[in-house]
């Protein structure tokens, strides 16, 4: 069984079936069952709010036996607890297949995934310590500041503009009025 314990300490069990399933789906519409199932794990993975609010319906009975409602349930979640709380959701859904090849291939398959997902942002990480990065943000701040100078001096309107009437050409009489 999937583990894992919130930021207050509790500890939680994930364990999906077919009618916990069924549920998020309905409610969700996540399908957790569907063919390419790594895309729908890394679209959860990648928002925190849709993660919640699978567990919530993964852990909806024993939330309802805690009195914890989904307001309080994702308050108690974030940072490393949260990302625990992926994975197990993650290992409840590869325990839940009853064939062992498919268990398999999406356990490694999630194993890949987040073992390139590390690489990148490690990759990222690194580069943020390039000097040219530094400079690069410099130069847009600076950008940016000049834009918004420009625009606070384009958006002024002068209420008071110069007596235009001398500017003004006299009107003279229409040609069709009588003289």
């Amino acid at each position: 069984m999937a583990n894992f314990s919130d930021k207050d300490g509790r500890n939680w069990q994930v364990n999906l079936n077919v009618h916990t399933i069924k549920q998020i789906k309905q409610i969700l519409e996540i399908d957790l069952l569907d063919e390419k199932v790594h895309e729908v794990l890394q679209r959860i993975a990648d928002d925190v709010v849709l993660a919640v609010d699978v567990l919530y319906l993964a852990l909806k009975e024993q939330l309802d036996t805690a009195q914890i409602s989904d307001e309080e349930f994702g308050k108690s979640l974030g940072g490393d607890c949260l990302n625990e709380a992926v994975g197990a959701l993650v290992q409840a859904l590869i325990n839940f297949y009853p064939n062992p090849q498919k268990r398999e291939f999406l356990k490694r398959l999630w194993e890949k995934s987040t073992k390139h997902m590390d690489k990148t942002n490690q990759e990222m990480l690194a580069m943020l310590e390039d000097v040219r990065v530094e400079e690069t943000i410099a130069k847009r701040m600076e950008e940016a500041k000049e834009q918004g100078i420009q625009n606070a001096i384009s958006g002024l309107s002068y209420t008071e503009s110069p007596d235009s009437s001398e500017s003004t050409p006299a009107t003279s009489p229409s040609v069709n009025s009588p003289g």
